[in-house]
């Protein structure tokens, strides 16, 4: 049976059921009629958060990649904002977005803004990765051919982000749908803002205990994940195979299910839309000297005031809060040892299955043709569906519960990027290590970890990103109107959050991470990136 029709055979199976329960009322329940609606209002915000972090992400990554000296800063920082869990920007939302503009349009443009922070950091790490790991011999023969300017960003640069944005594209959207929750109900303080979508319908149905009709919410979130699966992601990856660096000149055809071509075409139109804007850019920096200096002057004296303002603004910040501590601070530092400890656990299994799973799965055709969408589904689904299941089972053990919660959170990244640095290994470099006869543990040693190492260390930097937010709901679950929680930095942010609201204690609990983050960054992620880009980048 072919993939195409075996998730068909899913999809039309979960319609059925859903249409059974809509029509039929077989569980009687009012707001099983708003499903569509709140199906199609959730997919809207996802597509207009995607939108923005893939113009992001292109921005960003490029610039990181291409200027030393901001990359220097840009990465760390980077790192922080991806760790930064999506309460932790509930306040900028709240006063930025919600503040400036009122009604439903400041909600929305705020939901919009929290599911873009769960896309577009694991985006602009694609691009930085893709860029700094283009081959040095293909640098020089652009360089031989006098490739330079827009050429090379038309003929070279963006070209070789498109394997690395199609992969990351799957894992943005399911950390998208992951968060969703979080993102359609805004609390701040004591303001609280709610939006019609399944993000906050699932938590109105597990809180209320109304299983049922929140498993009707799942199999319609599973529909739309599979029909993106079977309609955009997999022509997706068909088209972006063709961009991987392959000198043997063995092509294999892409696959297209059921021979659709139009998200292939949608797809390349948007990336060369925006490689048109970045092109421009690119000649007018260039070409006009005089604009270029004064614009570089411009965006420094920018970059210095904004810096001003944000430094004045948190020491007076700082200032406050430390002259009124609230009492719960100074446990804020055991509460970070506590939960480094279950993302350290949940990332140590996250390496030992998605290694050789992701060599599988890459190697394996037919494998990878029913057990991908099987994933992308498994990583969309937010972690309040798997509330029920998880307390009843491990009640007596939340620490359990909690790994478990952030395994589902971490592992995804890590897997994702693991599979595309082995679809990305170069053909010519498979057919030397076969012809000198290189097998078994010595193949694995000096091909596959080697060519795998600059994917595991951007899936590792955004697999414990994913973990940090991941915290937010598995320290802290709520079911049936009975709260469970274990100690720890998630269960503090949660707690000051909703159901004690203290912004102090938000504050000073996303600083601790932050600061937490930074030294990993520094002692850990850095030495390991200049490791792969150094040692480990394929050279051909």
């Amino acid at each position: 049976m072919r993939k195409g029709y075996f998730i068909l055979w899913i999809i039309l199976f979960l319609i059925s059921a859903t249409i059974a329960f809509y029509f039929f009322d077989f569980v009687d329940f009012p707001e099983l009629k708003l499903v569509p609606y709140y199906a199609a209002s959730s997919f809207l915000r996802m597509v207009i958060a995607y939108f923005f972090a893939l113009i992001f992400a292109l921005g960003y990554g490029y610039t990181a990649a291409t200027n030393k000296k901001a990359g220097k800063m840009m990465l760390p920082l980077l790192d922080i904002l991806q760790s930064v869990p999506i309460l932790g920007f509930f306040p900028a939302a709240v006063l930025f977005f919600i503040a400036y503009f009122p009604g439903r349009t400041g909600i929305e443009a705020a939901a919009v803004f929290l599911i873009f922070t769960s896309m577009a950091w694991n985006l602009a790490f694609g691009v930085y990765e893709s860029l700094t790991s283009i081959p040095r011999d293909l640098i020089e023969a652009a360089d031989s051919f006098g490739i330079h300017r827009w050429q090379r960003l038309e003929s070279l640069t963006l070209p070789a982000c498109v394997p690395k944005l199609v992969y990351n594209s799957i894992i943005s959207w399911s950390a998208g749908w992951f968060f969703l929750v979080a993102s359609e109900i805004i609390s701040a303080g004591s303001g609280s803002y709610r939006l019609p979508g399944l993000g906050s319908f699932f938590v109105d149905t597990a809180y209320s205990g109304k299983i049922a009709l929140m498993l009707i919410g799942l199999s319609t979130l599973i529909i739309i994940i599979l029909l993106l699966e079977l309609f955009i992601w997999k022509p997706m990856q068909s088209w972006a195979d063709k961009y991987n660096y392959d000198y043997s000149g063995e092509k294999s055809p892409g696959e297209f299910i059921f021979n659709i071509k139009i998200p292939k075409y949608m797809f390349r139109l948007i990336f060369e839309t925006f490689s048109n804007i970045l092109i421009n850019i690119y000649i007018i920096f260039h070409r006009h000297e005089l604009m270029k200096r004064f614009l570089k002057i411009v965006s420094y004296l920018l970059l210095i005031l904004a810096f001003s303002y944000i430094l004045y603004f948190f020491v007076i910040l700082l200032v406050r809060i430390l002259l009124n501590m609230p009492e719960e601070a100074y446990s804020i530092p055991l509460a970070i040892v506590y939960s480094f400890i279950r993302l350290f656990v949940a990332y140590i299994i996250c390496i030992l299955w998605t290694i050789p799973a992701a060599v599988y799965i890459a190697r394996n055709k037919k494998a990878s043709a029913y057990l991908m969408p099987v994933m992308e589904v498994s990583a969309s689904i937010p972690a309040i569906a798997f509330f029920p299941v998880i307390v009843i089972v491990f009640i007596r053990h939340l620490d359990i519960a909690s790994v478990i919660l952030i395994l589902m959170g971490m592992q995804w990244y890590l897997l994702f990027n693991l599979i595309a640095g082995v679809r990305s290994i170069p053909k010519d470099l498979e057919n030397v290590a076969a012809s000198f006869g290189i097998k078994g543990f010595f193949y694995w040693k000096k091909v596959l970890l080697p060519s795998m190492f600059p994917s595991f260390v951007t899936g590792s930097i955004t697999a414990w990103g994913g973990g940090w937010n991941t915290l937010i709901v598995a320290e802290y679950i709520v079911l049936k109107g009975t709260e469970h929680h274990i100690f720890g930095i998630g269960y503090l942010l949660d707690k000051a959050t909703f159901s004690t609201p203290d912004p102090d204690m938000v504050i000073l609990s996303v600083i601790s991470m932050v600061i937490t983050i930074i030294l990993l960054n520094k002692v850990i992620w850095q030495p390991l990136y200049r490791k792969a880009l150094t040692k480990y980048k394929i050279e051909v």
